[in-house]
């Protein structure tokens, strides 16, 4: 789990001399840096990738937890003032659960139909990664099909309400994995 020291570290050690030193080579960075790291049981990170873009399924927890309006931010960013833009965050935690085709990763199968889902709300999405309508049918279309994202005041919390809807979807052959947040929670 990251703490409010660790990502002070990030920041200090990763992000920030990342960006300084793109723009020491003339190549200032504008846009949405993804840092892949991996965080030992002492709090220290280590780079494992960079991404200039959203990932997936990244994207999906950022996204659930961001109360600010990504238009805006987006729009900010293009004009060069991002920098007079202070994002505002759900302070709850985020948690995503993917449910995958049969076959995935090598060779997903594509075509089941998707049924069911959880009731709408506020603290619970479900992110359509690899769907499609097929004669008003929705149908899997890739090998990450959904991300059942969820925000709860813990992560145990959160963790029980991503998998309470993952349970209610349904797609011959879905899979996914069952012990998202399992770590955290231990911590």
């Amino acid at each position: 789990m990251v703490t409010p020291n660790v990502h002070a570290k990030v920041m200090h050690e990763i992000i920030q001399p990342t960006l300084a030193g793109m723009a020491r080579e003339g190549m200032p960075f504008t846009g949405f840096l993804y840092a892949g790291l991996m965080i030992d049981a002492q709090g220290h990170p280590r780079t494992v990738e960079f991404n200039c873009r959203l990932g997936d399924p990244e994207a999906e927890v950022i996204l659930m937890r961001l109360k600010s309006d990504l238009f805006e931010v987006l729009m900010h960013a293009t004009d060069g003032t991002l920098d007079q833009v202070e994002l505002q965050w759900d302070r709850r935690t985020a948690l995503g659960v993917v449910m995958a085709a049969a076959g995935y990763p090598a060779a997903p199968r594509k075509g089941d139909a998707v049924s069911g889902g959880p009731a709408a709300a506020d603290d619970l999405k479900v992110f359509h990664a690899g769907t499609q309508l097929v004669e008003g049918r929705l149908v899997s279309s890739g090998g990450r099909v959904l991300c059942v994202t969820a925000l709860g005041d813990s992560v145990k919390l959160a963790q029980q309400r991503a998998y309470e809807g993952v349970r209610a979807i349904r797609f011959d052959g879905a899979q996914w994995r069952s012990d998202i947040g399992h770590r955290a929670i231990r911590h």
